[in-house]
């Protein structure tokens, strides 16, 4: 446990030393904070609610979304692509410890690094410039951080897993920009799915992108009641452990076929 935790804080501190990145970060940031909030603005004038969501509610949602979208760092994907095709991944193996507890240590430090140095001056800037409406009750902000929690360990299952796909096909290619624009057209991260067709909203009932942004996001605004966030959170819970399966599976397959390149 100590070697993962030295990981962490390894992670942590090294993140910290990109300044330049953390301001260009939070500016950025806040255009599409100030973006969000004024296109929300124009798609609810006359009009008051659309899906049972009103405009505050909407804009909250947006604002958030941006926020968690800087806390959710994870580089599983790219360090697992990296280390198979330069054929270190075989060193990798004869180190006493698990490696992808080492890779998912990591990814928990850039995290809390990212809370630190970017999400905490969002938070205030949001305050200063944008309201947005606290969590409605101490329960429902308790649930809302389980899930984040859980989102973030789904993004990160399914990372990892695509990341091993590294031991079959060497490289990824576009295979990674391919999952991160599924991720944010179907994860309501941009746009909420009661947005979309009634249809469409049924096959994503089944897919675990919506458990990564539009379940916190709606047990925040208070779009899902106390005892449906809970629900929602069970659901997470269960996409959490099945990734977990399809992860553990996948990664007993692949160290079987090392391939050392370059190594």
């Amino acid at each position: 446990m100590s070697a993962y935790y030295y990981l962490a804080k390894m992670k942590i501190l090294i993140s910290l030393t990109y300044r330049f990145e953390v301001f260009t970060t939070i500016g950025t940031n806040f255009i599409l904070m100030v973006a969000g909030t004024f296109l929300w603005k124009a798609a609810y004038k006359g009009i008051d609610t659309v899906a049972g969501v009103n405009e505050s509610q909407m804009i909250a949602y947006s604002i958030i979304s941006i926020m968690l979208a800087s806390f959710f760092s994870n580089n599983v994907e790219y360090t697992l692509n990296y280390r198979i095709r330069q054929g270190e991944i075989a060193i990798d193996f004869f180190r006493p410890v698990n490696l992808l507890f080492c890779y998912l240590a990591e990814d928990i430090g850039q995290s809390i690094s990212s809370a630190a140095n970017k999400l905490l001056p969002m938070i205030v800037i949001a305050a200063l410039f944008i309201h947005i409406p606290a969590p409605a009750g101490i329960a429902v902000a308790l649930v809302f951080i389980a899930s984040i929690i859980m989102s973030f360990m789904i993004l990160w299952l399914i990372s990892a897993t695509i990341g091993l796909l590294s031991f079959w096909a060497m490289e990824l290619g576009n295979i990674g920009a391919v999952k991160d624009g599924i991720i944010v057209l179907l994860s309501g991260k941009i746009i909420p799915l009661w947005l979309f067709p009634k249809g469409i909203q049924k096959i994503m009932a089944f897919l675990p992108f919506q458990s990564i942004y539009q379940t916190p996001l709606s047990i925040y605004i208070g779009k899902l009641p106390l005892e449906q966030a809970i629900a929602a959170l069970i659901i997470q819970l269960l996409w959490v452990a099945v990734l977990t399966l399809l992860l553990c599976s996948t990664w007993s397959k692949a160290r079987k076929c090392v391939m050392i390149q370059g190594g």
